[in-house]
């Protein structure tokens, strides 16, 4: 019952957030979807399933993974107007796991020596 509920709450969240940019609210969608909202949930049931540990390093892979993020945004804004959004999409999520993978790959390299 409890996942149903994580499911929903998601759902939720991302069902307002398309629903506002379907309205041409973009500012106030994008607003939302950068709330700490999602994470805010997210830490609670972490928290709930996992302690204190597990929500630290929650928290610390966001950190981590926040550039790969920043690429696929800033890839995806610099695509979108020359292709399709298809193409920008394909393309702004292949980079964003090839950063992330560089960045992990880095991360336990600099981490274990």
């Amino acid at each position: 019952m409890k996942y149903f509920l994580y499911f929903f709450l998601g759902g939720l969240i991302v069902s307002l957030i398309a629903y506002l940019g379907g309205m041409k609210k973009t500012l106030l969608s994008a607003f939302i979807a950068t709330l700490p909202t999602l994470s805010v949930v997210t830490f609670v049931f972490v928290y709930r399933e996992g302690g204190q540990e597990a929500a630290l390093s929650y928290a610390k892979g966001l950190l981590l993974f926040t550039p790969a993020w920043l690429c696929y945004i800033g890839l995806f804004v610099f695509l979108l107007p020359r292709t399709d959004i298809w193409k920008a999409l394909v393309l702004s999520v292949f980079l964003y796991f090839f950063v992330a993978f560089l960045t992990k790959v880095v991360y336990e390299g600099f981490y274990k020596g």
